[in-house]
């Protein structure tokens, strides 16, 4: 009888810690002690190498949620009328496009706890991209993530959504303690390569111009044109440009700031210059690269290598932007010029 006893208390013993270890493995945010706590790369050249397959893997998951959320969105039709402004045509509508961004957020949130276990790593990127999916599903909890983290993260003053104290490149390799190893050196980016410090040698966007250009209630259109500074092995210097579009929903500080789908048809023209002076006036371009369509939350053209210094200095956008949430259907047309 007594060993019966013993054999029991062993079995439910057993049962208790392998159900105690499933329940860890299931949550799908958990930072394991088997987690790599801080890349190592033995070059510049390599870290950018990671950088753009973790970059790859992003854009390829968001594609899917994209698609996945686009087909059940169209499946709902225009079933409420957007022009209506009475009181409870209005209530519907928000509570409308607040589930399905909560839908869209929700999917956008598996697929980043998705990537961290494929590269068993927690990024400070992957972090502000959850608190930002997190504001629109659990506000709570983003602002919790955001206090644990806030030595590394700051409010972007133009949107309103939340971004690390890096380049949002390079972020996607630093640790949640703002470090990485690089060439045996660990190197902490906040001391000495946050967006404040301009003496980086990291990739890192300089001169990045963005305005409002355009609203429809709480669906906003931004426009941005910059230059991503990049520094090889040999510490020679190169720069890519670019330009890229964004649509958000919400109004900080009266509500969270999320990303929203979006169709981005741009007219044929729209561009932003680049020149070594803001003062060049239109005609003065050294080059230009175009605003382009597409869809999804944002939109990004972006130049080959050059090894002199620009800055963006002016350029036109000519654009619809559009998106359908719960059965509403919001448009912003845009006609702007616009000079730095």
């Amino acid at each position: 009888m007594k060993m019966k006893k013993i054999y029991f208390l062993a079995i439910l013993c057993i049962v208790f810690t392998s159900c105690s270890k499933d329940d860890s493995s299931n949550d799908p945010n958990s930072i394991t002690k088997e987690e790599i706590k801080l890349f190592n790369f033995p070059s510049e050249e390599k870290m950018e190498e990671k950088i753009d397959e973790i970059i790859t893997l992003k854009s390829e998951r968001k594609q899917i949620v994209l698609f996945n959320f686009n087909e059940s969105e169209a499946s709902k039709g225009f079933t409420l009328n957007s022009k209506k402004t009475n009181d409870l045509d209005v209530k519907k509508r928000d509570k409308a496009i607040k589930n399905s961004l909560k839908i869209y957020h929700t999917a956008l949130l598996s697929s980043i706890y998705e990537l961290r276990k494929e590269l068993n790593f927690t990024s400070i990127q992957s972090i502000a991209d959850e608190i930002n999916s997190l504001n629109a599903t659990d506000p709570n909890k983003a602002k919790l993530l955001t206090e644990i983290h806030q030595k590394l993260l700051i409010r972007d003053p133009l949107v309103g959504i939340i971004k690390t104290v890096f380049n949002e490149r390079v972020a996607n390799i630093i640790n949640i303690e703002g470090e990485v190893i690089i060439e045996g050196k660990k190197v902490n980016y906040k001391e000495n390569f946050s967006t404040s410090n301009q003496t980086q040698k990291y990739i890192g966007d300089e001169f990045i111009v963005g305005e409002l250009a355009g609203f429809n209630d709480d669906y906003k259109a931004y426009y941005f044109a910059g230059r991503e500074v990049h520094k090889n092995d040999l510490g020679v210097k190169f720069f890519k440009y670019y330009t890229e579009l964004k649509t958000y929903m919400g109004s900080f500080p009266a509500m969270n700031v999320v990303e929203c789908p979006s169709v981005f048809t741009v007219q044929d023209g729209s561009k932003a210059g680049f020149a070594q002076s803001k003062d060049n006036p239109f005609s003065d371009y050294a080059f230009s690269y175009p605003f382009i369509s597409g869809t999804g939350v944002s939109v990004r053209y972006r130049g080959g290598n050059k090894n002199t210094a620009y800055v963006p200095v002016g350029g036109n956008l000519k654009a619809t932007f559009t998106t359908t949430l719960g059965g509403v259907f919001k448009e912003i047309n845009v006609d702007l010029v616009y000079k730095e």
